[in-house]
């Protein structure tokens, strides 16, 4: 067979007449299918290959081996990419110039049907981004004739080819380097967590899980993106799931066979394992990297790549933090390397254990980068990323009627907001302001904050202002912020005069209907809002429909607002609530917060949709303010998320229904718009182990991420179920709640920062608590900062506190956190770093 490793391939779509071919987009799920040929077992009851493989079947294209001469150009040298032991790689351009790789076997006696169809079989079961797409094939049996002593007989002539997508940079082995130059560690790191994801899904996507048997750089093939796919399934069988079985006749690749292949032909998924342990070595610390490990203890080796990375990457790191993170990662990839190559099988890490400690230091990344604009991490043209957390195990006999999976998106960062490309802004701020209970210096601050917002505008955004003169309305319509367009817009600011403060239904209706007079186009194209100022009470607003069409965010100014009307609005049209007090710096921080946001969205209509597998049900998806919808058969469900800011991240608990002995529990996938197109967000297995015993408790406990997010969520319900009824938070109230909810176990499974910032979060809230009560002659539950908080929390997006000190909890890094150059020593130069931690405050970094 030709060598694997420089298959190339593109997917493309048409039909053979046109010299274009076709690829299944359908999602793979348990797959059963017929063997055929030496090495083969059959799948099924009946021998018969399931819908999904009839589906890709029927999309994949047979050529001719005319057709493939065409668009091989007779298969001539300059088109010969890879040659082995059975046959060639060619390059074929098709009619409209995309690109495939076509693997054409040798014809010689010793090569039999057998091998070409246990692969083909094979790949027909496999639809995975990680694995390279079969698009094509040809089996074809010409009759030419020979002169065999004197007489001519017809001898056949059988041609076997397959059709690959072109993989632009070819395989890995062709990129390994040492530590100190090549491949940067982002890349790395992604070639490792993709490979392992193509094995997962072959380990653990089927009923009957599926060994590689020739996993090695070779065979791990790249695409533009520098995106590794999973290629070369001749020697791969399907077994019983997890079984250990004697081979007879398979062979591989010297250094990448485990022992017990070597000396008893034994073969389980722990084959694989051992083979992605030699290759991650290679990747992490280049070529050499399989037998550095072996000639120095494991410690040593650590310590050396470690030494190595740590290098390297602190030129490229912007924070302490961040190298801090980054090396972490470096570490444990190399721990998990050399548990992969452990002698004795049994000590090697199932891929499931793999995966979850990867997800662990992503997520360890994420919160470094979190006090950073570093968008180093991210692929290009990826504006969103999805993650998921959950414990490891349930044990194989038990079922699980609440098992929670967190579900985590994130948006990509930017260094330089101005800069990012992003859809033009509709503002329209409504002023309803008492001039009865607001002074004029306050007022002349508010407009002054105003034009700021106006200067961070750019020429693509817009502006409008509605204010009113005792109960008639002035608009201004909305108008570019080109240099003259800020000008007008100042003009009219400058003009702004108090009211009454009863206007808010008529203020916000009146703001609705300017967003309303977009076209169609111009309202999916472009992000609209609405910035509510007003320090009336409001109350009519609580007994009054208000449209939901547009987000609202409200901003209450000083003492006097109702913040039970003015987070009543913001909820109802999934919008936040922050509050002024008397400090004029905490009025230019509320502006510059959401005029940062807002002129910061990365992603719109964002969907994440959930499929349960085989013996799995959605119970319940916790998602705070978002919409989300369980199908009635409970085996789907969605979350719908308006918008992200650059940089955001949001949380949300799936509960699922686990029967027996089930491992493969759920696929996430979604769709969003960015700038200018609509994107797919890949599809994510979730899986996990089912041991026999508690041998291992680690693995049954509850993931520390899943943890922080539950506590989170339980203190946000019980505070509002006290607002909801009114119960009075004077004394203990706040304290009992919260000694309540972390007593349980999962408190002590959470991240030391998230109860730490959890507790300062319930101290802030009973302190301004009693600072109100102070001043009011009743109790109250509804205290600006509690209400602020809980519209924080709902949507979990910065709001403003007045001037308290955790008034950035989830603060988007571009706002918070300014570039940090990270010295020889590896810490921070300056004392920034200390600065955005106290900044950031309560949750910023479990959350």
């Amino acid at each position: 067979m030709a060598s694997p490793g420089d298959l190339h391939g593109v997917t493309a779509a048409g039909s053979p007449n046109k010299q274009t071919l076709k690829t299944s987009t359908s999602s793979s799920s348990s797959s059963s299918g017929s063997g055929s040929g030496s090495g083969s077992s059959s799948s099924s009851c009946s021998g018969s290959r399931d819908i999904t493989t009839s589906c890709k079947l029927q999309k994949t294209t047979r050529l001719s081996m005319q057709e493939l001469q065409e668009i091989t150009d007779n298969f001539c040298k300059e088109r010969a990419i890879g040659e082995g032991a059975y046959g060639k790689v060619y390059r074929g351009a098709l009619g409209d110039g995309k690109e495939i790789a076509v693997k054409l076997l040798h014809n010689r006696l010793d090569i039999d049907d057998g091998q070409f169809r246990r692969e083909f079989d094979n790949l027909m079961r496999l639809e995975h981004q990680n694995i390279v797409q079969l698009v094509g094939y040809c089996y074809e049996t010409q009759h030419k004739p020979i002169i065999c002593t004197e007489e001519t007989i017809f001898a056949e002539e059988i041609t076997k080819a397959l059709c690959f997508e072109y993989m632009q940079k070819g395989s890995l082995q062709k990129h390994l380097s040492e530590e100190s130059d090549g491949l940067d560690w982002q890349t790395r790191y992604k070639i490792i967590k993709g490979t392992c994801e193509g094995l997962q899904y072959l380990h653990e996507g089927f009923k009957k899980p599926i060994y590689h048997l020739d996993l090695k750089p070779d065979n791990i093939l790249l695409d533009e993106n520098m995106f590794p796919k999973l290629a070369d399934f001749g020697l791969s069988r399907l077994f019983r799931e997890h079984k250990t079985m004697v081979a007879e006749s398979v062979s591989g690749t010297i250094g990448y066979m485990p022992p017990e292949y070597i000396h008893e032909n034994a073969i389980s998924n722990k084959f694989d394992i051992f083979s992605l342990g030699v290759a991650m070595t290679k990747v992490i610390a280049g070529p050499s990297g399989h037998t550095r490990s072996a000639e120095m203890s494991h410690q040593e080796f650590l310590d050396q790549v470690q030494t190595n990375w740590r290098r390297r990457l602190r030129s490229t790191c912007s924070s302490h933090k961040q190298l801090k993170a980054h090396c972490h990662q470096v570490n444990i990839c190399t721990e998990i390397a050399l548990s992969c190559m452990e002698y004795d099988r049994h000590k090697r890490p199932d891929i499931i254990d793999i995966i979850h400690r990867l997800n662990d230091t992503e997520a360890t990344i994420d919160r470094a980068l979190s006090w950073s604009v570093s968008s180093q991490s991210w692929t290009q043209g990826d504006m969103v990323k999805l993650q998921t957390f959950t414990s490891k195990a349930i044990l194989c006999g038990k079922t699980c009627n609440e098992f929670p999976v967190l579900v985590r998106i994130t948006a990509a960062p930017w260094c330089h907001t101005e800069e990012m490309p992003r859809a033009g802004v509709d503002i329209v701020v409504v002023v309803d302001i008492n001039m009865g209970r607001v002074s004029p210096w306050k007022l002349k601050t508010i407009k002054q904050a105003l034009m700021t917002v106006i200067d961070k505008l750019g020429p693509n955004d817009r502006f409008s202002i509605v204010w009113f003169k005792g109960s008639v309305p002035h608009t201004v319509k909305l108008t570019f912020t080109s240099n003259k367009g800020k000008e007008i817009a100042k003009v009219m600011i400058n003009e702004l005069d108090g009211s009454h403060g009863n206007n808010t239904i008529a203020a916000l209706r009146e703001g609705v209907e300017i967003l309303r007079g977009r076209g169609a186009e111009e309202a999916y194209n472009r992000v609209g809002c609405i910035l509510f100022i007003s320090n009336g009470d409001g109350m009519v607003a609580l007994k009054t429909e208000i449209s939901s069409e547009f987000p609202v965010h409200t901003i209450g100014v000083q003492k006097h607002h109702d913040p039970e009307v003015m987070k009543y609005i913001a909820d109802k049209t999934r919008g936040t609530y922050s509050f002024l007090d008397e400090d004029d710096s905490c009025i230019h921080e509320a502006f510059k917060l959401f005029t940062t946001g807002i002129t910061s969205v990365a992603a719109r209509f964002i969907q994440i949709t959930l499929a349960a597998h085989e013996g799995i049900t959605i119970s319940s998806i916790e998602s705070g303010g978002y919409k989300n919808l369980v199908g009635p058969e409970k085996q789907t469900g969605v979350i719908d998320i308006d918008n992200m800011y650059a940089g955001e991240q949001k949380n949300f608990i799936v509960y699922l229904r686990v029967g027996e002995g089930n491992r493969k529990l759920l696929t996430i996938g979604g769709q969003y718009r960015s700038f200018d197109a609509s994107k797919q967000l890949a599809d994510k297995d979730v899986f996990i182990l089912r041991p026999l015993s508690e041998r291992s408790p680690d693995k049954l406990g509850i993931h520390h991420e899943v943890a922080a997010e539950r506590m989170r969520i339980w203190l946000m319900k019980g505070f509002s179920i006290m607002v909801e009824m009114q119960h009075p938070m004077c004394g203990e109230g706040p304290r009992e709640l919260w000694n309540s909810i972390r007593h349980p176990s999962e408190g002590h499974c959470a991240t030391k920062e998230t109860m730490v910032n959890l507790s300062n979060d319930v101290t802030e809230i009973e302190r301004n608590i009693r600072d109100y009560l102070n001043n009011h002659e009743r109790w109250y539950t509804k205290v600006p900062y509690l209400m602020s908080w809980l519209s924080c929390h709902k949507w979990q997006r910065a709001t403003t506190k007045g001037s308290c000190y955790d008034s950035g909890a989830f603060t988007l890094a571009q706002l918070s956190a300014s570039e940090q150059h990270v010295g020889e020593d590896g810490e921070d130069n300056d004392d920034q770093s200390k600065l955005c931690t106290y900044k950031l405050g309560a949750n910023a970094l479990p959350y």
